[in-house]
């Protein structure tokens, strides 16, 4: 019985134990399912960051070859008119310079783009390996708590079992010292009987032995 009551307890110590690890797995999957959204977000962000950003690549590169060949066309003009290149010609220039420098920091923003979107996209896919991981883990800790509350229900029902058997014993152990006791009186009655008879079957013997039971002798 002792043996099992310790049992029962290292039982019970492992299943709070277990049930501590369930719960902390699961507050780590629910940690990486709100980081796992919060990637897909981010990722979202990006991707439309990205698509704007070739968009207004794309209206760059246009402008730029639309100005390039108006200056072309500016230029063959005013060879033809002056040896002195006109003013809007300059302005055009300084134009597709400044298209140049807005082309090129978007093409250095798309390729920052491009590397935060593989590195979310990396961490996505770590974040959904690790949600698969400790999902696994929850689903093997559950079936363990399972298996340490079957054993536990078990011992339960073995330690009742014994507590009945005790139970029983007892009441026939106090029942066997009841007739015990009874048997014990019976037996000193039948003593002090038998004693009591004995004195009786005594007596007679002892009067035929005494004096006064021999008077021929005397004549």
């Amino acid at each position: 019985m002792q043996k099992l009551h310790l049992e029962k307890q290292d039982l019970e110590r492992s299943l709070e134990e277990q049930e501590d690890r369930v719960s902390l797995a699961f507050n780590r999957l629910k940690k990486a399912e709100t980081f796992a959204s919060e990637c897909q977000v981010e990722l979202g962000k990006v991707r439309v960051e990205n698509s704007e950003l070739d968009k207004l690549n794309a209206n760059l590169e246009k402008q730029i070859k639309e100005l390039n060949v108006r200056i072309v066309d500016l230029e063959t003009r005013s060879m033809a008119h002056s040896p002195r290149p006109p003013t809007a010609s300059r302005r055009l220039e300084s134009r597709i310079e400044e298209l140049t420098t807005q082309l090129s920091q978007s093409s250095k923003d798309k390729s920052d783009t491009i590397r935060l979107q593989r590195s979310a996209d990396k961490v996505a896919r770590d974040a959904k390996f690790q949600m698969a991981e400790l999902d696994r883990q929850r689903l093997r800790l559950e079936e363990e708590n399972k298996s340490y509350e079957s054993k536990i229900n078990d011992l339960r029902h073995a330690m009742d079992e014994l507590q009945t058997s005790e139970s029983n014993l007892q009441l026939a152990k106090r029942r066997a010292e009841r007739e015990a006791g009874d048997y014990k009186q019976k037996a000193l009655s039948l003593e002090r009987e038998v004693e009591r008879l004995r004195n009786r079957l005594d007596r007679p013997v002892t009067m035929l032995n005494s004096p006064v039971s021999s008077p021929r002798k005397q004549g």
